[in-house]
């Protein structure tokens, strides 16, 4: 039995070695050219600052309309997110939302609202005088980013029949594009 099996191993080891070689023959191929080799180029001083690649915004006011709107380049169920958010970061009171409408109320006054250098400094009696009062804030899609729309719908009262509230939608919207701003971009809050 076993010169049976020795016979057989020496016939297989034998069958599998043929002179010819398993590999194809690539003399007559043709010769690919040959590349110059460049220098790489020398490097700057370290003095240069180089700019990082300026980063999108997917936030942008519209201010073509009154109040301006706030275009955000999000799905509307990240947008709905990202006011909510944003409306939460500025502790503006949220009385009611609706998804299924993508509306929120809210009760904001304008007054509180710093503005951008002087704080709530008021210039000579020129500010315009506001009240807590009841904003409707609507988030649509527009087939390529989400609007978000800002009206007033109830303007708070004043114990003086002469004196007329200002609306604080332009300032809302404001601070709304501000706060959804840094979410989206926190970079840009710290410069």
């Amino acid at each position: 039995m076993n010169k049976v099996l020795i016979c057989f191993m020496i016939a297989g080891v034998t069958g599998g070695c043929t002179a010819e070689s398993p590999y194809r023959d690539t003399s007559e191929l043709e010769i690919p050219p040959v590349m110059d080799v460049q220098d790489m180029p020398v490097s700057r001083s370290s003095s240069v600052v180089e700019k990082k690649p300026e980063q999108k915004s997917f936030v942008s006011l519209d201010d073509s309309q009154s109040p301006p709107v706030i275009m955000i380049e999000k799905l509307l169920d990240r947008s709905w997110e990202l006011v909510g958010q944003a409306l939460n970061d500025k502790q503006i009171k949220i009385i009611d939302k609706n998804r299924e409408d993508w509306v929120y109320r809210v009760k904001y006054d304008a007054t509180e609202d710093s503005g951008e250098y002087f704080g709530n400094v008021h210039f000579l009696g020129f500010e315009d005088e506001y009240g807590e009062a009841e904003y409707e804030v609507k988030l649509s899609w527009n087939g390529t980013e989400t609007e978000v729309h800002v009206r007033l719908l109830k303007q708070a009262e004043t114990d003086d029949e002469d004196e007329e509230l200002a609306d604080g939608s332009k300032k809302l919207v404001q601070t709304i594009y501000q706060a959804v701003k840094a979410i989206v971009n926190p970079e840009e809050k710290e410069q």
